[in-house]
């Protein structure tokens, strides 16, 4: 597929656009134009050139990647899964505006972290997590992968614990800007396709501290918001990073998106490792015993491995141990 935004009213550039999509024409590649001036002549420009559709220049990111969705055939409107994918759309071109923002420094758009927010809790209710995940896989960024994995579990997992509305809102939102400071970590660092090295890991291992800095300065964050960015690689036996902290010190919030991110890890496919099955990732939260809230864990496992949860039979429902929620 090819995305063209070109100067139509220069004859030379149409020529050269001419000369240059003809193969790809006769492939029958779709071709979607981008036009700046949307003048019956302009339209009548793009369509000689082989356009599959016309979009103004300045179409908002959502219905932009929901028409390129079409043109790949990856959006049937008949399939169960279509709310799901439409939902997709519009939490992924969130999140690429988000990281895009952080990453230039400027202020992020809180206009997308709701559209998005919004987008991942009624996927959530469609109850279609499968779905979700198969969408993410398509995405070659590991940041933004992991960004849209996590934030879905998330929206998820409150949808199991039956969470009110708000306190939906709040997880959702945690988890989508969990990895916010990952914006600012260098590339060569983000895509090595291997492990860190001792230098690069302490780089890495900066990412909460820099997320959470990054959403004091520019404010209006919630301190629960503030606690998954900083903390969410911090455990409850005081092993974690980057202050050791641990027990009461981690909100359920914070408990609910270490779970989330730590299992997404484990099942996102990289070039260096391959994907773990579903069944081994939950083992293994399940094997790090005190270090995780196992009540918590329980719960995760039947979202996403279905209500019988080998090995924690005996745990109580959290839910029956004490009120979980966002707050």
């Amino acid at each position: 597929m090819f995305v063209v935004d070109l100067d139509l009213t220069n004859r030379d550039t149409i020529a050269a656009a001419r000369f240059a999509l003809a193969p790809h024409r006769r492939s029958g590649a779709p071709c979607l134009f981008l036009l700046r001036d949307m003048s019956p002549r302009a339209q009548i420009q793009a369509n000689a050139l082989g356009a599959k559709l016309l979009l103004p220049v300045d179409t908002p990111h959502p219905v932009l990647l929901d028409r390129v969705g079409m043109l790949l055939g990856r959006i049937d409107p008949g399939s169960p899964a279509a709310a799901v994918q439409q939902r997709f759309i519009a939490a992924s071109a969130g999140t690429a505006d988000l990281l895009d923002a952080a990453g230039a420094g400027r202020a992020l758009p809180v206009a997308a972290i709701g559209q998005s927010i919004e987008a991942l809790n009624r996927a959530a209710d469609g109850g279609n997590l499968g779905a979700w995940l198969d969408l993410v896989w398509q995405h070659d960024d590991a940041t933004y992968q992991h960004c849209l994995l996590v934030s879905g579990l998330a929206a998820a997992f409150a949808q199991r614990l039956g969470f009110s509305e708000a306190d939906r809102a709040q997880v959702a939102g945690a988890a989508l800007l969990h990895d916010i400071g990952k914006a600012r970590v260098p590339l060569d660092i983000l895509r090595k396709e291997g492990p860190l090295d001792p230098g690069q890991q302490a780089v890495m291992r900066r990412h909460p501290e820099i997320g959470y800095e990054l959403l004091v300065a520019q404010g209006g964050f919630t301190p629960l918001t503030l606690a998954a960015v900083l903390s969410h690689h911090e455990l409850l036996d005081g092993s974690g990073y980057p202050h050791g902290i641990g027990g009461d010190q981690l909100p359920d919030l914070v408990r609910m998106i270490t779970i989330c991110d730590i299992y997404g890890a484990l099942i996102e496919r990289r070039p260096y490792k391959p994907a773990m099955a579903p069944e081994d990732a939950f083992g293994i939260l399940v094997g790090m015993g005190d270090k995780l809230d196992m009540d918590l864990v329980r719960a995760f496992g039947e979202v996403v491995l279905g209500a019988a949860t080998a090995g924690l039979g005996t745990l109580s429902d959290p839910r029956a141990r004490k009120p979980v929620r966002a707050a």
